[in-house]
């Protein structure tokens, strides 16, 4: 079984800004509501999966998927200062 510190960090942007009781099914992400009136996710998901699970979550939601990429620890720890 994959742990989360075997897991690849993902950028998952989401057309709209998402209220709280959508945010729910994100509770791993970190949150980020940007000015362009987009929210961007970012988080760890474990494997094939998870993935899966979270791209069917954002379906059966009828959210706008416009970008979805994986980010590398690198690009997190610049992130982070």
């Amino acid at each position: 079984m994959d742990s989360s510190d075997d897991a690849a960090f993902y950028e998952i942007r989401i057309k709209g800004h998402l209220g709280p009781n959508t945010l729910v099914w994100f509770e791993d992400f970190a949150v980020e509501c940007t000015a362009d009136g987009a929210t961007t996710l970012l988080g760890p998901i474990v494997d094939q999966a998870a993935l899966g699970g979270i791209l069917t979550r954002i379906c059966d939601l009828g959210l706008s998927l416009t970008s979805f990429r994986e980010v590398n620890v690198d690009e997190l720890q610049d992130q982070e200062g």
